[in-house]
């Protein structure tokens, strides 16, 4: 997305102008070049009271951009993530997102039963594919012929906020698919 200031702002930013004025802070949203992950930072200045107002704001425009993306991917029928697996997962077990928003990355290794690698892998790798899309991480499935025992190791790569997505969508998918 490009952000609140163009997306969520509206026409020349006047949501945004709105925020500064109904809640009184100051709010930097950091411009294009900026841009990584899809994620822009929007700075808040002010009294404490000021911010929580601007950020309560913030927090509505984005989820009703959100709810409105959702309804216009499902109209259409197109789009991860919203016609796909993350929805349905979603239904069943609702996804708390994190606030870490650190550009570093890391790696994970998590284990699933064998008996579930066919449902996070997919019909021709849809589901797996779909994740990565969809998280932006870097997923590896430990092959056949080097799993010993019940469960197989998933090696994740990426920022702890695209893991976190990623590992609630491969722990949640036997359950819902």
């Amino acid at each position: 997305s490009s952000g609140i200031n163009a997306e969520y702002g509206g026409a020349g930013g006047t949501q945004i102008d709105n925020i500064r004025r109904v809640s009184g802070a100051e709010v930097e949203v950091a411009g294009n070049d900026t841009v990584r992950n899809k994620e822009r930072k929007i700075t808040i200045y002010g009294r404490p009271e000021e911010i929580q107002i601007a950020l309560t704001m913030i927090n509505n425009a984005i989820a009703e951009k959100i709810k409105s993306d959702r309804e216009s991917l499902k109209d259409y029928g197109y789009g991860v993530p919203y016609s796909g697996i993350f929805t349905k997962i979603n239904a069943v077990e609702a996804f708390t997102d994190i606030n870490d928003m650190s550009e570093a990355q890391v790696e994970q290794q998590i284990y699933i039963p064998n008996t579930e690698t066919k449902s996070v892998i997919g019909p021709k790798g849809s589901h797996i594919n779909e994740i990565r899309q969809f998280t932006a991480c870097n997923i590896k499935v430990q092959a056949d012929g080097e799993v010993e025992g019940d469960m197989r190791m998933v090696t994740l790569k990426g920022t702890q906020r695209q893991l976190h997505k990623a590992v609630y969508m491969i722990r949640n998918i036997a359950r819902v698919l």
